[in-house]
């Protein structure tokens, strides 16, 4: 990397096609990388689904009975020892357990329309399927589908992968005209801008993904007309990675808080008193942005968005303010004394 050094057009022209054929390479050999390992990288990113499915099935056999402990059948009166056996000592038999079989089946048919189910001919209800548990699915489409969302589901992760190469190739064009201090700034925050992204993807894959799935697949699933449930819950293949992609690319832009704020307190595009000052209407705006952010608006998704970003809200004012101290301190004529963001 060149620094501080004059560099003609035609020179600058050169090592940005150096930079970028370095970064696409690395683009290209961290997409190989994920294509080699497609089935666990849609395996990781289906198992939240998977688990939230498992979730409404579970509740589907809690409202169908199916997790119900079953009522013992009632048994039919001791049989008292005949003196004398009957003639037709078999037929009568058979028919005493007919009529047994009988009296269940009526005993299943009402206790069926007591808990608001049908049932058919055998007794059995016919969401008795949907209680034992269906597996779930996920469904292509078209026939391209699947193969099109494994491709451009390995570019992302290649870009992702790649990401902190594709990082270092950009600064260090850009740091040529950079000077010392800026370039250490860029070295700072550049990992810490990446740590925090991967913060916010992963507290949306682990939390906020399988919580998010669960409460907007469960209203739907839990219809039922006439005994029967005729939503299904099964998701298209590439609606459902769009989704995933969008929603993790929204929380580790969010998680980007802190440096956004330190970056417009040591501009002072804002003045760290006034951040301090007005946070009140900040946090307001955290609160709506989450609502409308979340992929449901229950209160689990709503928090698990908007207590981080007041978090790290926070802690982007601490940063700023050891920051603006540090610099205070080492140049004490460059501002003016302050007190009242201690009274904020």
């Amino acid at each position: 990397m060149k620094h501080d050094v004059e560099m003609t057009f035609g020179e600058h022209i050169e090592e940005l096609r150096r930079r970028v054929i370095a970064a696409l390479i690395g683009i290209i050999v961290a997409a190989a990388v994920c294509g080699i390992f497609y089935k666990e990288v849609v395996s990781a990113l289906l198992r939240p689904y998977l688990e939230a499915s498992e979730q409404i099935q579970a509740q589907m056999r809690e409202e169908l009975g199916g997790t119900k402990k079953p009522k013992p059948a009632p048994t039919p009166p001791a049989e008292t020892p005949a003196a004398t056996p009957p003639a037709e000592g078999s037929e009568t038999l058979a028919q005493l357990r007919a009529d047994v079989a009988a009296l269940r089946k009526e005993l299943a048919q009402l206790r069926a329309r007591l808990e608001g189910t049908k049932t058919d001919e055998s007794g059995e209800s016919p969401l008795a399927p949907f209680a034992k548990g269906l597996p779930p699915r996920i469904l292509l489409g078209n026939p391209l589908s699947g193969y099109l969302t494994i491709l451009i589901l390995c570019v992302i992760g290649g870009v992702f992968l790649s990401s902190p190469w594709v990082i270092y190739q950009f600064w260090a064009f850009v740091g040529i005209g950079l000077h010392a201090h800026e370039r250490r700034f860029v070295r700072v925050y550049g990992p810490a801008s990446f740590l925090l992204f991967i913060a916010g993807a992963a507290l949306f894959y682990f939390y906020v993904l399988p919580l998010g799935l669960n409460a907007l697949l469960s209203p739907t699933a839990s219809i039922v007309i006439k005994g029967v449930p005729l939503i299904d819950p099964s998701l298209l293949l590439d609606d459902y990675f769009k989704f995933v992609a969008w929603m993790t690319l929204v929380f580790g832009v969010a998680f980007q808080t802190p440096l956004v704020v330190l970056f417009l307190a040591r501009t002072g595009l804002i003045p760290l008193e006034t951040m301090a000052k007005q946070q009140k209407y900040v946090i307001l705006i955290m609160v709506v942005l989450g609502a409308v952010l979340t992929p449901t608006g229950d209160p689990i998704s709503l928090a698990l968005m908007t207590v981080p970003l007041i978090g790290l809200y926070q802690v982007g004012l601490l940063l700023a303010w050891l920051a603006q101290r540090k610099e205070r301190r080492e140049h004490p004529d460059r501002f003016e004394p302050y007190d009242d963001l201690k009274d904020s």
